[in-house]
Order: C-alpha cells, then structure tokens, then sequence
C-alpha cells in the first residue's frame, strides 16, 4: 500500500491536525479517521484487492496484504489474528463502551515481510508503514548514525534498531498495543523452524506439494503476472504453476531475456518483455531512501515508479517469486567452520561473527572496505560499537555440523535481507501476492533437513521431476543446464589446529606470485554493465548523489578530503566507485529527509478530517 499513518494523542488533535502520509503510489484514494484520540489515515490506489477495512461508529479493523484468512465484518483482531499466516500487516481502533480512551492494536505477519514502525514521544504516539511517514509527522528527530553506516558498511541495518531515533520496528509477528494512553509489545505468531528434521529421499517431492499449495492459494488472479527472469527462483514457480499464466520479464541485462523467454514458451506462458529504459531508474535512486529509511541501498528498490506505470496500464498485480536465498536454496549456511577468516577488514569489527557477512551477506567486499576506510575517526569508533552490538547479538545455530546462524538470523528479520528493497518497493505501488512467503513454504524449510537444500539439492531435484525441459534450459548465472550434482562433502581439514597457519601462508604466496586482477564478466553481461553505468550518470541522479555526499560530508563521520575525491574521480568517470559512493550518499539523503521532517518533499500529503469523517 501507498501508506498509512495513526497517531494517539489529546482527543482534540485527533480531529483538527491534519496526518501526513508519503504516498510513492500516485493513489487516488486517500482516506482520513478519528476515534477519541486517536486518527489515522492511508491511501491506496483503486481497483487494489489487498485492502480489507471493516468499520463503524465505534471500531475499524484495516488489514493490507495477502493473510491465509481475511477477518469477516464483526470479527476482532484478538480473534482473528492468532494463528495467522501470509503476508501481511494492518491495524484495529476500537472505541471502549463506557468511556476513555480508544484502543489501538497494530501487527504484522510471522515473517514481518510488511513492516510496521512505533514512535512513542512527548505523550504522542505514531505508527506507521515507512520510517518517512513517522518523520512526516514528527518535527524535530534525529538520525540514529550508527544503523545508516551500518547500511553502508553491510548493505543493509541489519541490527534491530532503526536509522531515526527513538522509532522501532515492530518483529516478525509483533502485536503493538495502546491501552490507557500506554504502549505494551507482545509476541505473535511466529513459525517454529526447528523440528528435528532428518535427511528424506522425499525432500524434492515435498517441496514440490508445498510450491503447489502455495501457487494455488496466493497466485489467483490470471491476470497478476510473474516476475520472471533468466534464474531458477521465478522459473520453479512458474513451472509448477499450470499453463497459461503471465509474466514479465524486465530486459536488464543482455542475454537473460531469450533465456526468461524460452522458459515461458515452455511453459506456456505469456511473457511482456519491459525494455530497458534508463529514465525508469532514476525514481528508485531519487526516493528509495523513502521507501527503506536508508536501511538498504536504494538501487534495489529498483522498480519504484515504473511499478505505478504497470498498474496503469492493466496490469492489477505481480508474483514474487524469488526465495531471497534462505527458505529453499540453502544460500546463506554452510558446514560449521573452527576457524573462520578473521583477517577481513569486517572481522576487526566483530571478529568471529564477521564471517557470516563476509560468506552470505551478498554485499561486495570491496565496496565495505572501501566505506571502512572512508571513515573518519569518529566514524570508526561509531561503527565499531554498532557492528559489536550487532555480532553480540547474533545466536549460534548448528545442525548436524551445518551451521544455520546466518540463515536462521535472516529469516528471522526477512525485511532487512539486503535485496528486499525490491519487494518494499512493489508493495508501494502495485498488490503483489507471494508464494514464498505461503506458510507451505515455511512448513516445508522446518521439516527438511540442512543437507537436503545444501546447494539447491532439492530444487535442482525438483527441476528433473517437473519436465517440460526446465531443466535444459541454462541459468543465467552459471550459463549451465539445471543438473544435479554431488553434494559438497565436509571439509574436515578446516577444523584441525593447523588450518589457520597454513591458510595464512597460502595467502601470503599468493599476494607474491599475483597482481591485483579486476572483475571478469562473461562478454554478454559486460555489455549490461556498460549500459547500467551509464543509468546512473542522468543529470538528476548526479546531483542527488553529489547532494547526499554534501550532507554525509558535514557529518564528522567520514574524512571530508578522502570522501571528496573519490567523488571527483567519480564524476571523471571512474564507475568502480559508484556503489560505493551511494552507499554513503542514501545516507545523507535521509539525514536531509528528517532534518526537514519531509518540508518540500512531493512525496508527502496531508489527510485531513474533511475528506472522510471523524467519531
């Protein structure tokens, strides 16, 4: 959805203060509340069927998303939400018989996949889809340093704080309520991941009854296309869907869409191929900081106003299909190491712990040495007591010597995985159902063991028993048929006292014996990349990019000179900073957001008690 805002305070604010919403949706339904002391308003777009708002004098009950169940008119979020699956969030006001103040619960999903952010300041609280929306409405916040060079540093705040001050997140499952003018937290439903698995011969066939499960319970509108590309993510979904569905395949990168087509063509499928076009990237790189409160990079919200441009014109909403490397492909664990690297310049941080980010964080280990050595100082005294609070809190698992703590650490806050930023941008401008986060999906990662989904074993298994030639057609990413392969054994040696020395050696003869080599990209992704440069380099994402680092600049947390050249050979077109330099700058883009509390930003509209009704 667009947004929504609630804000509890005195009865006679409720009413007259208008509540600001930012709306990255072009919504042309914007509605607007009171009970008591307590307003609150949203917009969303006509023709969405992801919003359910069941209201009257005395209570309303919004839920926004895609819930295994929908609450019926008379039924109450105490009754409905328990046991609750899908991909949700929404809120319930209710005015009490007899008197006082009115009631607030607010909630969202098992996984958390649609956020919802507190602030509870100077006897007024605010509650809110986007950490923009509460800053909107709340003058004079301040940033909170330490999780947006986080975000620099990992690609993503990982820890569970948030970037302004004072406002959390609310957890996977998390139930906020507001009784007495007083904030309680409480726990939800959460999925149970630990069920004594043991390695099945089956693992492939249930996965294929739980992607069925969940294909035929979420993707029920023929019209909600696929988003589908040259990996193996959206082409399992679609080759278990039946024939006839629609997709659509975004022509990023030559060579990936006559893959994305051959696969639709197997399967029957209609596919609209959207043609690069650079001009559609620039609202991810000027807004995406609004999208994701500068918790993740903004060139992931990758599709933000090209989106709208789909829903406009028929398309009512998109499949998600990718699995975000954790629920089936086995992507962030591996065999449980004695001796993990602690020479990498993220384990002078947080040691031991460093490994995880430094193995599966899917975030380049130049761009994070780079934003470390950019720091000044202070800068570095800040992050070290962030990333140590962060290592400090993250638990161990282990499974039958596999070690699941990165895994079991992501699932656990999937909305900060570094790629969702894809995912929170569509939800701003189109319905998108979900198969991935179906509770099928979830069941069937609690009841297979680590070593059934070690490197797609069970996927790539799946691939060879769903037939249609899916399996001949090449992955993009390795440009290789789907075939099964040996899985990986245990490299045992790793464990033995000796290993640290002789790992040490092996790299100090190698940095004798190599130069420093660049990057090799296969000739047709080269040609992508080339293309993808030149995106960034439009008159309007250069000066949002010069503008952040401005700002980021007078911070004291990074070295003004070190910062300001990379940004000069950076505009002489040296391309192998420009992550790097985003990275800093979303930051000082956010920090300008709430300095101003959003003053001047187009993206903020007021709902006032004159465009609906008040109790």
């Amino acid at each position: 959805m667009a947004g929504f805002a609630i804000r509890s305070g005195l009865p006679g604010r409720a009413r007259s203060e208008p509540l600001k919403l930012v709306d990255l949706g072009a919504c042309d339904n914007v509605e607007f509340r009171s009970f008591l002391n307590v307003s609150c308003a949203w917009a969303r777009w006509s023709g969405s069927r992801q919003l359910t708002i069941h209201k009257n004098e005395r209570r309303m009950l919004l839920v926004e998303g895609e819930p295994d169940r929908l609450p019926t008119p008379n039924e109450t979020a105490a009754t409905w939400l328990p046991g609750r699956t899908g991909s949700f969030r929404g809120f319930e006001i209710t005015v009490v018989p007899g008197g006082g103040p009115a009631q607030l619960c607010a909630f969202v999903d098992p996984l958390g996949t649609r956020p919802i952010f507190v602030l509870d300041r100077h006897n007024t609280v605010l509650m809110a889809d986007k950490i923009s929306t509460i800053v909107a409405n709340m003058a004079g916040l301040e940033c909170e340093w330490g999780a947006i060079l986080e975000a620099a540093v990992l690609g993503s705040t990982y820890s569970p704080g948030t970037t302004v001050r004072g406002i959390v997140q609310l957890p996977a499952g998390g139930i906020v309520e507001l009784r007495e003018g007083k904030v309680y937290y409480r726990q939800g439903t959460v999925y149970e991941l630990d069920t004594d698995a043991r390695p099945d011969p089956n693992a492939a066939r249930r996965l294929g009854d739980a992607l069925r499960q969940a294909v035929q319970e979420t993707w029920t509108d023929p019209d909600c296309r696929l988003t589908l590309s040259g990996g193996l993510d959206s082409r399992l979904i679609l080759g278990i869907a039946e024939p006839g569905r629609k997709t659509m395949t975004f022509e990023w990168e030559v060579g990936e869409t006559p893959i994305a087509l051959q696969v639709a063509a197997a399967c029957k499928a209609e596919n609209r191929v959207i043609p690069f076009q650079a001009e559609d990237y620039r609202e991810a790189m000027l807004s995406g900081h609004l999208v994701t409160g500068a918790m993740q990079q903004s060139r992931f919200v990758n599709n933000l106003g090209m989106t709208t441009d789909w829903r406009r014109s028929g398309i009512p909403g998109i499949t998600h299909g990718y699995f975000h490397n954790t629920i089936f492909r086995g992507w962030m664990s591996n065999y449980w190491e004695r001796y993990p690297d602690t020479r990498t310049p993220l384990a002078h941080y947080m040691k031991k712990k460093a490994h995880y980010f430094d193995l599966f964080g899917h975030y380049p280990l130049r761009h994070r040495e780079k934003v470390l050595q950019l720091l000044s100082p202070d800068g570095r005294e800040l992050i070290a007591r962030q990333l140590q609070a962060l290592a400090d809190s993250i638990e161990s698992v282990t499974v039958d010597g596999f070690d699941l703590t990165f895994e079991r650490f992501t699932l656990n806050r999937v909305a900060r995985q570094i790629y969702f930023g894809i995912f929170l941008g569509w939800i701003e401008q189109i319905d998108v159902v979900s198969p991935v986060f179906h509770q099928a999906s979830l069941r069937w990662y609690a009841t297979t063991h680590p070593a059934d989904r070690q490197q797609d074993q069970a996927v790539i298994q799946l691939y060879q028993q769903l037939g249609r030639g899916l399996a001949d057609i090449p992955d993009y990413a390795s440009n290789q048929p789907v075939r099964m392969r040996a899985p990986k054994p245990p490299e045992r040696w790793r464990n033995q006292f000796w290993f640290p020395t002789a790992r040490a050696l092996v790299h100090a003869v190698r940095r004798l014996n190599s130069a420093p080599r660049l990057p090799q990209y296969p000739p047709q992704i080269k040609k992508g990349l080339h293309r993808w440069k030149s995106t960034f380099r439009q008159a309007a994402i250069l000066e949002t990019l010069e503008n952040g680092i401005a700002t980021v600049r007078d911070t004291g947390l990074y070295n003004r000179i070190a910062l300001g050249e990379l940004l000069d050979d950076y505009l002489k077109h040296d391309t192998v900073s420009e992550d790097v330099l985003w990275a800093v700058a979303v930051g000082g883009q956010f920090a300008k957001y709430v300095a101003t509390a959003g003053a001047g930003c187009s993206a903020v509209r007021d709902a006032t008690a004159s465009e609906v009704d008040t109790v």
